[in-house]
């Protein structure tokens, strides 16, 4: 049995993951794809006229319906579905928040410390670690919150 390096192994993995990911991929300027949609999904119709916010009804190869209005397909520039659940504001907060600590308190460790014959104030890498990091996790935290929501997938573009 010949041995091959590692790079290739790793090669071949990376290969299979794009393939597959590449299959499952669908054609989102094809009318089928309002196949996936289910009733009372809640999708936004944007038309030539305006954007239509609504409950999804049912689909014909000519027109779809959303709540009460029904649409020619002709008039239809796209189609998205609003996802369900994710993360909330607070959790997005939390998270930032960690991320923000984590990176205070590197730069913190890595700036303190006492050196013979330093002049100034001396910090114990532990201490300005602790302190940069929770200066790091208000601005995380801060961003974090700031984050838009992105809950909406497209499932038809007639572009």
């Amino acid at each position: 049995m010949s041995k091959r390096p590692k790079w290739v192994l790793c090669f071949t993995f990376a290969l299979v993951c794009a393939l597959g990911t590449a299959a499952e991929v669908q054609d989102r300027h094809d009318w089928q794809s309002l196949a996936q949609l289910h009733p009372g999904d809640n999708i936004r119709l944007s038309l030539k006229t305006g954007k239509v916010d609504g409950a999804f009804q049912n689909w014909t190869p000519l027109q779809v319906t959303a709540g009460t209005v029904t649409a020619r397909r002709e008039d239809v520039l796209k189609i998205e579905r609003y996802g369900r659940g994710g993360w909330g504001r607070g959790k997005r907060a939390a998270i930032g928040a960690l991320i923000g600590f984590g990176g205070g308190f590197a730069i913190g460790a890595g700036l303190g410390g006492c050196g013979h014959g330093e002049l100034g104030p001396c910090f114990s890498r532990g201490a300005l670690g602790a302190a940069m990091g929770g200066v790091g996790a208000i601005i995380g935290a801060g961003v974090g919150a700031l984050l838009p929501r992105h809950n909406r997938r497209l499932i038809y573009s007639a572009r």
